[in-house]
């Protein structure tokens, strides 16, 4: 693996876009959730997009210019505590606005799930430099194997490309020096478990 292929793997599969590509993937699931109304995806989308990818994005070069990063990487545990702490607010909004309308349940504890993951990040970081590109592929793969058991559909194409992705993924981290071996593999046990737990009881 080389510098350029794993920088390309990292910005593929950031933690930010998981939460719109989730959302996606259960609109063209084939599922019952399938058939909502276009207008109605377009504002989901919309609201999860916005709240989970474009604000958070829209802050990380205030956080640079005031210093309280030095990189968008974000290279120690410590510089991600108040980028964090602004990505899990509109997360949570995003849930509060969900639970408002009338659309599947599936959707809205796909977003809670997502937001508890992104709060024990936070909490974590207080300590500790968890690999949270692992946190999100790794919760991917607990939603769809959730999503498989809710909505009784098949979802093996995709979960075996999420998986080999996230091999790719973990040595990507590994190479690039970001994280140590224990930061990765927890990382992924923790997204993957909180999406599966939470997707399945709620």
């Amino acid at each position: 693996m080389n510098n350029f292929f794993a920088k390309t793997l990292s910005i593929l599969f950031h933690p930010l876009l998981m939460p719109t590509l989730g959302v996606m993937i259960i609109f063209y699931s084939g599922s019952y959730v399938s058939y909502l109304p276009g207008d109605v995806k377009k504002i989901i989308l919309l609201v999860v997009g916005a709240n989970t990818l474009g604000l958070p994005l829209m802050m990380m070069p205030l956080f640079i210019q005031f210093k309280v990063i030095s990189t968008f990487a974000m290279e120690t545990n410590k510089e991600r505590i108040l980028p964090l702490t602004f990505t899990l607010i509109p997360y949570i909004l995003s849930v509060y606005f969900l639970i408002k309308l009338p659309i599947p349940f599936i959707i809205t504890s796909f977003m809670l799930g997502a937001s508890i993951a992104v709060a024990l990040c936070l909490i974590i970081s207080y300590w500790w430099k968890i690999s949270i590109h692992l946190v999100g592929i790794g919760g991917m793969i607990g939603f769809l194997i959730s999503f498989s058991i809710r909505l009784y559909t098949n979802v093996l194409p995709l979960l075996i490309i999420f998986v080999v992705a996230a091999g790719l993924l973990a040595s990507a981290r590994l190479f690039l020096k970001a994280h140590k071996p224990s930061q990765v593999f927890l990382g992924f046990l923790l997204g993957f478990f909180i999406m599966l737990i939470t997707t399945l009881i709620f």
